[in-house]
């Protein structure tokens, strides 16, 4: 199998799995985020009413509605009715919340002051192990943020769904785009890599043949190749240890056209004389080896800083590293 067919693949792969999580998983949570915040940010009658619609596809009607002005103005109740039994609703409005046995126990206690049958604890927040099963105990049902939005979505306006949905869609095509380049950088550097790393892992054995015979002389290609490394690819001459400005100036550009065909890397240059920035889209333990490779045919700027910007999409820190120190 060629290394292009193993690179193909392997970019097929990595693009359909993240293209999978970002629609079937990230965008369904962005959607869910942005529709609790929409909830949270409306008023307690708006809310309220939501609420009542809602309850009464439940079979549920109004008997009254009121908030204790004495507590937590964002937490307020409905009395509700199936037409034998009273339902108690208390909603806590606001995502900030996460839901303990203290609102359990707060909505028990209303209901025996409402005479009510059962009651629901909503709120746009989150609900702890501890509130779920004491609401279990009392036959107490709780309607956290999960729950609250596929709830309540239907009875919202349709432009607020339809901007939520329009938003969360352009953000997942977004990171798609970014997804699948990423793939394809991925896809390229394996099929350029796989062939290097090969010749590499084939290096040492060949070495350890021709060194088995004691007797046997150095073969005339080893000579030729490190002439070959040493050489100065624009004059044909060795590279010097100690350049002077104008020459190791063209070493540098040497570098820079070298690396910026490197696949992986968009772009190489010289910040100064002593600092090489790189800015790629394969990661590090990619591109490392080519930079250290070019890097070390001169011997004059094997120390040489190397300033490694993030990839595009991501909140890597730039990196500073040096092929060798001395």
């Amino acid at each position: 199998m060629s290394s292009w067919t193993v690179g193909l693949a392997l970019a097929a792969l990595v693009a359909t799995a993240s293209i999978a999580h970002l629609w079937l998983v990230r965008r369904p949570e962005k959607e869910l985020d942005a529709g609790l915040r929409a909830l949270a940010n409306l008023r307690w009658r708006e809310i309220a009413t939501l609420i009542g619609q809602a309850m009464q596809q439940r079979g549920l009607r109004d008997v009254a509605m009121h908030a204790d002005s004495s507590s937590d103005p964002a937490s307020s109740q409905l009395l509700m009715t199936d037409g034998d039994s009273r339902w108690l609703l208390s909603c806590k409005h606001g995502m900030a919340y996460r839901l303990g046995v203290a609102a359990v126990d707060e909505l028990a206690a209303g209901m025996e002051l409402t005479g009510a049958r059962a009651g629901i604890l909503l709120t746009e927040g989150r609900a702890g192990r501890e509130a779920l099963a004491a609401a279990a105990e009392r036959g107490i049902e709780i309607i956290d943020g999960r729950r609250l939005w596929p709830l309540l979505k239907p009875f919202l306006p349709q432009e607020t769904t339809a901007g939520i949905a329009a938003r969360t869609v352009a953000e997942a095509k977004r990171q798609t785009a970014v997804a699948v380049a990423g793939s394809i950088a991925l896809g390229l550097a394996v099929a350029v890599l796989l062939p290097r790393l090969a010749q590499e892992d084939a290096a040492p054995a060949t070495a350890t043949q021709a060194a088995a015979p004691p007797a046997a002389a150095p073969t005339p290609a080893q000579p030729a190749l490190a002439e070959q490394a040493a050489t100065d690819p624009v004059t044909g001459k060795a590279i010097e240890d100690n350049p002077d400005a104008p020459t190791e100036a063209r070493y540098q550009a040497e570098i820079a056209r070298t690396l910026n065909n490197v696949p992986g890397i968009t772009r190489a240059y010289w910040l100064t004389r002593a600092t090489l920035v790189v800015e790629r889209t394969a990661t590090d333990k990619i591109v490392w080896p080519f930079i250290c490779g070019e890097l070390e045919r001169y011997p004059s700027l094997r120390t040489v800083r190397v300033q490694l910007n993030p990839r595009p999409g991501t909140d890597e820190p730039v990196r500073w590293r040096q092929c060798r120190t001395m």
